[in-house]
């Protein structure tokens, strides 16, 4: 089934229906459905979170959290696949209150603290990889741009139950190489930043600049295309970092970095995808960046599209390269970051000069005016 068929909540869903239960994950209920039907509807879905918390299906405890996100999914995709809500025109209340029974009554799992990628851990790690070859070089190219360029995992690939969209995922027309009139190699992403709505489009320029001591994401990008050529005709509708010619997974990405973070005796289980953007901003950190030229890097601010009018081409190109040079210590791995802590202050704002507005040329050398 699509529609978000492969979420795990939809996955434990599934298996609870059909095979704990004996009976169909869907429903055909409305408006005028009789309200004994409602109710039963309303009845498995309130078992089901009961499994989750109780029978711990996968063998590990489920946090009340994760159960009332499960939720959401089966919600989410029901209503994608079936055009109608699966408890009907029913509310949430009865759920929300079985799950604040579940918080106080089940002992819930301790939170396992997601560590950053350390730079240098990140650089020996990429020796690990055979970049010789093709799926090689793309993993060195793709975990270095993400940790330089403080990228999500949905914006490395495309999320579980997504298929690939070039409108919306990087594909290979999105990259492009400009040396500046210094001699300095720069490499440009035209990205859509997530969670910025689904009409944005791909209209916010990503600058890396080369020289990284460390991690080189321009070098190993232009090492991955050499290895893997793709024709011109095919740039546009081929994804910027793919496997076996299908754009990476979420999962893949954060399998990847498991993967590595345990060739090196680390815990892997503390390492996911966005273990690559928190990395990259403590190490900006490290490095002594305001927060106002982390923030603007790694895309937190409200007014994306504005980045490159804000701050001129060297400071916002640089932050990558000085991310991709500074290796860092975190305390007791518990250093971290979220959204909220990279708010700007009004005496944070950067001032726009006349000179700053030189970064517009560089764009609209490589992509053309309209699409810069």
């Amino acid at each position: 089934m699509a529609g978000g068929a492969k979420a795990t909540g939809v996955r434990w869903w599934l298996k609870f229906c059909l095979l704990g239960r004996n009976t169909s994950p869907v429903t055909d209920l409305h408006a005028g459905s009789p309200w004994a039907e409602v109710l039963e509807a309303e009845q498995l879905l309130v078992d089901f979170v009961l499994w989750l918390a109780l029978c711990r299906p996968s063998g590990r405890p489920v946090s009340a959290k994760s159960i009332a996100k499960y939720v959401g999914q089966v919600r989410v995709w029901h209503l994608r696949t079936q055009r109608r809500p699966l408890t009907g025109e029913l509310g949430n209340e009865a759920i929300r209150d079985v799950l604040r029974g579940v918080e106080r009554l089940v002992p819930q799992p301790a939170k396992l603290q997601r560590f950053g990628v350390r730079t240098q851990d990140l650089a020996k790690a990429l020796l690990f990889l055979d970049t010789e070859t093709c799926e090689g070089s793309m993993w060195a190219a793709a975990l270095a741009t993400g940790f330089c360029g403080l990228m999500r995992g949905c914006e490395l690939g495309v999320q579980d139950g997504e298929a690939f969209d070039p409108t919306r995922n990087l594909t290979r027309a999105d990259v492009r190489f400009r040396r500046a009139d210094d001699g300095t190699l720069y490499m440009i992403l035209m990205m859509r930043p997530a969670k910025k709505g689904p009409a944005q489009r791909k209209d916010v320029p990503l600058l890396i600049a080369e020289g990284g001591s460390l991690l080189d994401p321009v070098r190993l990008m232009q090492q991955m295309i050499e290895r893997d050529p793709v024709a011109e005709e095919e740039l546009a509708s081929t994804p910027l970092f793919a496997r076996r010619g299908r754009a990476v997974a979420v999962r893949e990405v954060r399998a990847m970095v498991q993967l590595l973070m345990g060739k090196l005796g680390l815990e892997s289980a503390r390492f996911g995808a966005h273990s690559l953007r928190i990395g990259g901003a403590t190490a900006a950190l490290a490095a002594g960046m305001s927060a106002a030229a982390i923030r603007a890097a790694g895309r937190w601010s409200s007014d994306v599209y504005q980045i490159y009018c804000r701050v001129s081409r060297q400071s916002a190109a640089g932050v990558a390269t000085v991310i991709g040079s500074t290796p860092f210590d975190d305390l007791e791995r518990g250093v971290r970051f979220a959204d909220e802590e990279l708010m700007l202050t009004i005496g944070e704002m950067p001032v726009a000069s006349t000179d700053d507005f030189a970064e517009r040329d560089l764009i609209e050398d490589a992509w053309g005016e309209d699409e810069a």
